[in-house]
């Protein structure tokens, strides 16, 4: 059993869903750890077309691990009709990453001006959802549960870094990141700088601008942008550095997810 602080044992959110229900806790045994490890390497080979380093296997099969995968707290949601994972996103406290030494978001962007600010953080990564599951009910669900910890424990941020793919040659990053701009973008107070910056784009007034599911429900929730967005040649894909102040959850949203407890 891998021994984590903070650790909710016994505690489930879940939502109502047509069959099956989906529920979602943190995980404590290596087993299942590892099943979702498996599950990541899966859904991200799939998702970016790319071929992830294989650092170790489990019953045969690669699974995506590195150092922080023992420090960090592992959120699933569950299929309760299989008891298959269908989402996941890995956590990390404030008071983890000052042990550890690190975020992992700073990996990508310089990030002194969040984490020096007063306030309590949660960094979310490695999200990932189950392409039958992506129906909004298992994202809203992991949400939920989100919400109600970092309540429960006087988390003021939750921050990570949400893709963009560039498939496409980056048309679509590009329309994105005006939006962005536009709407979305964080106060000069609350930016991060990349430490590979995407190169300028000639945007296409044309192409049709499609939100990936996890930064749409960021900006949804009233989450902001915090500048410019980072290349990772690994996955061909844009990140950008998103910040959610628990307090300025938007009003439509904080009653469905700030709740003391899920329906039935």
């Amino acid at each position: 059993m891998l021994q984590n602080d903070n650790v909710l044992h016994g505690t489930t959110t879940s939502l109502p869903t047509r069959r099956p229900r989906i529920e979602a806790s943190f995980l404590t045994e290596l087993e299942d750890i590892r099943e979702v490890q498996r599950m990541r390497y899966e859904i991200f080979c799939e998702e970016y077309n790319v071929t992830l380093p294989v650092n170790m296997r489990w019953n045969g099969q690669p699974i995506d691990a590195d150092e922080m995968d023992d420090v960090c707290l592992h959120l699933v949601v569950r299929d309760t009709a299989t008891g298959l994972p269908v989402g996941y996103t890995r956590v990390l406290t404030s008071d983890q990453a000052e042990r550890f030494g690190h975020y992992y978001s700073s990996h990508e962007f310089k990030i002194d001006r969040i984490v020096n600010r007063p306030g309590r953080f949660l960094e979310i990564g490695r999200t990932c959802i189950h392409p039958e599951h992506r129906n909004g009910a298992t994202i809203a669900v992991l949400w939920s549960f989100l919400a109600k910890y970092m309540q429960d424990h006087d988390f003021q941020y939750l921050f990570g870094c949400a893709s963009i793919s560039l498939n496409d040659g980056g048309a679509n990053y590009t329309n994105i990141m005006q939006v962005i701009r536009d709407q979305f973008m964080a106060d000069e107070e609350f930016r991060v700088e990349p430490l590979l910056p995407m190169q300028v784009t000639t945007l296409d007034a044309n192409a049709k601008v499609a939100f990936p599911p996890l930064l749409k429900a960021y900006t949804r929730m009233g989450a902001r942008i915090c500048g410019e967005a980072c290349w990772d040649p690994d996955f061909n894909v844009a990140d950008v550095f998103v910040l959610l102040d628990v307090s300025n959850v938007a009003n439509r949203y904080a009653k469905h997810f700030l709740k003391t407890q899920e329906a039935a």
